[in-house]
């Protein structure tokens, strides 16, 4: 780990950037938990709702938890998803929670890193309403960090050299603290 404090990394982005594979590799090398949501593919288009009860109920509930604990943990997307996604799909969401669970993750001083890339020409996502909104999807991302009061991290991934990603941002954490 970078040190014994708790350690709060979100990755969240645009997708088809690698979120996954480098939020892996830091929790391998940072030997903390890596957690991804595997069900919202799921409800994705069965239920939009899952989305807002997912933030009221889950993520007021986990960030709870952490608020408790010393637990550290990678997340594979969160709440910043809503914050974005809810825009783009033209879905209700609840601005006041997740105010409040921007304001509680500063507090924690939880980072969200968001890989990013110059062009997304060759990103193909298995939702088409995804693929054809992917420059909205980008340039909200870049809307939410003057919103967010959590510490962040945009990182260029068009080398997709790991190694280097997972380096930046473990200086950047370091940095930080």
């Amino acid at each position: 780990m970078v040190n014994s404090e708790q350690l709060i990394i979100i990755f969240d982005g645009p997708d088809g950037c690698g979120k996954t594979n480098i939020a892996q590799e830091l929790a391998l090398q940072l030997g903390i938990p890596y957690y991804k949501n595997e069900a919202e593919h799921q409800y994705f288009r069965a239920d939009p709702s899952y989305f807002i009860h997912a933030i009221r109920y889950v993520d007021t509930y986990f960030t709870g938890y952490l608020e408790k604990s010393d637990a550290s943990v990678i997340l594979d997307r969160a709440w910043p998803s809503e914050w974005i996604y809810s825009k783009v799909m033209g879905r209700d969401t609840d601005m006041a929670v997740l105010r409040d669970l921007d304001k509680r993750h500063a507090a924690l001083g939880t980072f969200i890193i968001t890989p990013y890339r110059s062009s997304y020409h060759a990103v193909c996502d298995e939702y088409h309403e995804v693929t054809d909104r992917i420059e909205q999807i980008h340039d909200l991302y870049a809307e939410f960090y003057s919103w967010t009061r959590c510490r962040n991290l945009r990182i260029c991934v068009d080398s997709e050299d790991l190694d280097e990603q997972v380096k930046t941002i473990i200086e950047f954490i370091k940095k930080s603290q």
